[in-house]
């Protein structure tokens, strides 16, 4: 498992930018689910596409990629959601841990706002991810921490991709992504495409 890093450069990155820096890791067969909003808004510009776009589900992320997970269980299915929509779907995370699905990986995006709805503050400042996560029964948890540098966020994201077993990844992040256009795909369309992907 990566270790921090205990004086790199401070880690400056957005969201779109570690949205953009997974996908170089990526092998092609990977399914991803994007948490509604800006997430989702990020996977379809940056990331191959079709992949699950959730509209109008908060803290539903984790409980679409699981029940993913577990209907795929020869691929990798990688979850990518932000920190509001991740503590609201906490609930779901008892039935994930309890579980486990070795395929299912977990990436939480933090800039500790709920972005997408104009920027309220999270609760996420006064959270502990790690030690939260790891009570709630998942002991294969990292964290990216302010002052890590380019190098070790590239280990940590290796990590996640190519580790074995139930893996979450937090990062911390800056606010203030630039604007992504809203997907141009019908719900519809976004189902087809993608169950036509799996069907394959």
């Amino acid at each position: 498992m990566p270790t921090r890093n205990e004086g790199g450069a401070k880690q400056k990155m957005k969201g779109h930018e570690i949205i953009e820096l997974l996908g170089t890791f990526l092998q092609g067969n990977e399914l991803i689910v994007g948490s509604n909003g800006n997430i989702s808004r990020q996977v379809f510009h940056c990331l191959p596409r079709p992949q699950v776009y959730l509209r109008g589900s908060m803290g539903l992320p984790m409980a679409v990629g699981l029940g993913l997970a577990i209907s795929q269980p020869d691929r990798k299915v990688i979850v990518i959601t932000g920190d509001g929509n991740f503590l609201m779907g906490l609930g779901s995370m008892s039935t994930v841990s309890s579980l486990k699905p070795s395929n299912l990986k977990i990436l939480i995006i933090d800039n500790e706002l709920y972005a997408t709805t104009g920027g309220q503050p999270t609760v996420s400042s006064v959270i502990n991810y790690e030690t939260m996560i790891r009570g709630i029964g998942v002991e294969t948890t990292v964290s990216i921490q302010s002052n890590d540098n380019k190098t070790v966020i590239q280990e940590k994201l290796n990590w996640l991709l190519k580790g074995n077993g139930l893996q979450i990844l937090h990062v911390k992040v800056q606010p203030g992504d630039p604007p992504f256009e809203n997907i141009p795909w019908h719900p519809k369309k976004i189902k087809n495409e993608f169950m036509s992907r799996i069907s394959t």
